[in-house]
């Protein structure tokens, strides 16, 4: 492939990944571009990364459960969302250097800043509000949370909390200046008021605190701590709603796991049906107040895929997450020194990932898992690199056995 129809692919990748945190759409657009423009340009050499096999399981065991599903006709939108799982065989085969990685992550720091910007302006006029108004429905820490661009908060809170979690071991490369993007990122995190999001971002940042300079470590948290002193009152006020009077939005998790439960026993191997929850919960719930929340889903990525897709797709659910661990760590030995931040952010973004979706659905957000996909496969071809030429000419050569890399190779 010509040298010059290869980068143009990189941009339309790094863009696909940028305008995620913008529109979906766009990203989807773009997305399609840099698959079409890889078709057109004939890929000489494909990367596949370790994880396609139990991804191929976990699709096909999708459409097995589809196919068993009274209502096959309203599950399709679980199989055309297979496309976004395109975008980690982009970033594996294009995001191939330290250098393509570092444009990648400042890109992505930079996008997502801009975000955050228009966050805390919204929330500045939505806390005025709600200062005039008292009610509940208008809170920006509880019903009324911030958007940014996005259609919901769990969408923007969710991207948010990805690029944080890559952000903190990028630092080591991008440098003092990207310290105010990364800020813009940690006060929209913050006063997105989602409590699974705080989890997640802590949960990350343990991962690989002990892998990043001190130095570093007072340039990410310290900016955190103020804002999350400035705006310690209304964390306390988020926080302090979980134990009071029993909360609907909040009561309602309890009873969606619960039901999720039933489900999978009364559904073990193929579950009630993709896009089929709204549909059953009612059958499973026997309180009285359905109106009062949302249960389209049923707040956990474990319970939703077993409950919706049965047990055996679930199996394969994990086994892909489990491949990805078991290939990062493995990338993390093997990496070099100028590399080894590439597959700490993608192990940042991952737990955090991992484990915000224990509180909520965020594999089935669109945004959120083509962001996931595009920082966890970005390390196949830029931590661990087989012999290529980087963009100022310079022949990079095997720093691995590639008998044991966590992919294939294919002419």
């Amino acid at each position: 492939m010509p040298d010059r129809r290869e980068l143009w692919i990189f941009i339309l990748t790094v863009a696909t990944a940028a305008a995620v945190l913008v529109s979906i759409a766009g990203a989807e657009t773009l997305l399609a571009i840099a698959c079409l423009a890889w078709l057109i340009a004939g890929p000489r050499r494909i990367l596949w990364p370790g994880y396609v096999v139990p991804l191929c399981a976990f699709m096909a065991m999708t459409v097995v459960s589809l196919v068993a599903s009274p209502q096959p006709e309203i599950g399709m939108g679980v199989v055309r969302k297979f496309v976004l799982f395109s975008m980690g065989l982009l970033a594996v085969n294009f995001v191939r250097t330290p250098w393509r990685a570092r444009i990648s992550h400042g890109t992505l720091l930079a996008v997502a800043a801009l975000a955050s910007a228009v966050e805390l302006v919204q929330f500045g006029l939505a806390y005025l509000r709600f200062l005039s108004t008292h009610n509940l429905a208008d809170d920006p820490t509880v019903l009324a949370r911030i958007t940014g661009f996005m259609g919901h908060w769990m969408t923007f809170s969710g991207e948010q909390l990805l690029v944080w979690c890559a952000a903190v071991p990028s630092m080591l490369f991008l440098g003092r200046r990207w310290s105010i993007p990364l800020t813009a990122v940690s006060a929209a995190l913050i006063l997105s008021f989602t409590r699974s999001v705080w989890l997640g971002a802590i949960a990350g940042f343990l991962v690989v605190v002990f892998m990043i300079p001190r130095r570093v470590l007072i340039g990410v948290v310290l900016p955190a701590a103020v804002v999350a002193g400035i705006a310690s009152g209304l964390i306390y006020h988020r926080v302090a709603m979980s134990f009071g009077p029993k909360f609907a939005p909040d009561f309602s998790r309890l009873e969606m796991l619960s039901a999720g439960f039933r489900m999978i026993q009364d559904h073990p191997l193929f579950g009630v049906g993709p896009e089929r929850i709204h549909t059953e919960f009612p059958r499973y719930y026997s309180g009285n107040d359905l109106a009062n929340f949302y249960y389209g889903h049923l707040h956990n990525n474990i319970v939703q895929i077993a409950a919706e897709r049965g047990l055996l797709c679930l199996a394969s659910f994990l086994w892909f997450f489990f491949a990805l661990y078991a290939d990062l760590l493995s990338m993390l030995k093997r990496a070099a020194d100028d590399a080894q931040w590439i597959v700490l952010s993608a192990l940042a973004a991952l737990t955090g990932f991992v484990v915000a979706g224990l509180f909520e659905y965020n594999f089935g957000d669109s945004e959120v898992l083509l962001l996931l996909l595009f920082f966890v496969s970005a390390p196949y071809g830029a931590a661990v690199r087989v012999e290529m030429i980087d963009e100022s000419g310079t022949r990079l050569h095997s720093e691995v056995d590639v008998h044991h890399l966590p992919f294939e190779i294919r002419d």
